[in-house]
């Protein structure tokens, strides 16, 4: 008897990871550059240190047990695009969100800016990915265009990147750089995680 439930009792718990593995959903967040890849640089304020910190406010976040989000680096180490897309590729994502940081000599220049490529393999979802993300940063003024960025076109599955706000433009760097700003991000970022695993 002891030796029956033993076996029940096994089947069920095999039944249920089973189960949770079919609706478990990969997602990815690149973290842009790391190492001697700073990123833009405005004063003290590191592209690299930015998009790391809201990445793992992101993971802190996340509230969903079937949402796997896996980031491409969690320490301060360079991973060439090349490496990037194969590591994205080898793990059969849902979708992959890259992370930025924008610059530019225009320092009233600002919001955020997604971008997708037209070649890119999943071309159509991405820009479904896209529109989640302009969904749910609740800005008007969000621009998605099209870039021939080298992780665009190389990775195999639906992939946006976002460019967060513009460190050369005091509004946005303050959004960037504070706590609530990055978890304001994060929050937003969730929200298009959702939107994209329904």
């Amino acid at each position: 008897m002891k030796t029956l439930l033993k076996l029940i009792g096994l089947a069920l718990l095999v039944f249920t990871f089973s189960f949770t593995d079919v609706n478990k959903k990969t997602i990815v967040i690149d973290v842009a550059h790391g190492g001697e890849d700073h990123g833009c640089v405005h004063e003290s304020h590191i592209e690299k240190e930015i998009v790391a910190s809201i990445a793992n406010k992101i993971i802190d976040l996340n509230q969903n047990p079937n949402t796997n989000i896996v980031l491409t680096r969690e320490a301060d180490k360079f991973i060439s695009l090349d490496e990037r897309a194969k590591m994205i590729n080898n793990l059969n994502p849902e979708f992959v969100i890259s992370l930025h940081a924008n610059y530019h000599y225009d320092q009233d220049r600002n919001g955020t800016e997604i971008y997708i490529c037209e070649s890119n393999a999943e071309a159509q979802k991405s820009k479904e990915l896209a529109n989640h993300i302009s969904h749910s940063f609740n800005g008007d003024r969000i621009k998605v265009r099209n870039a021939n960025f080298q992780l665009l076109k190389n990775v195999e599955y639906p992939i946006a990147f976002i460019e967060l706000g513009f460190l050369s433009n005091a509004e946005d760097r303050t959004q960037l750089i504070s706590e609530k700003g990055q978890t304001e991000f994060a929050y937003s970022i969730l929200r298009a995680i959702e939107r994209g695993v329904r």
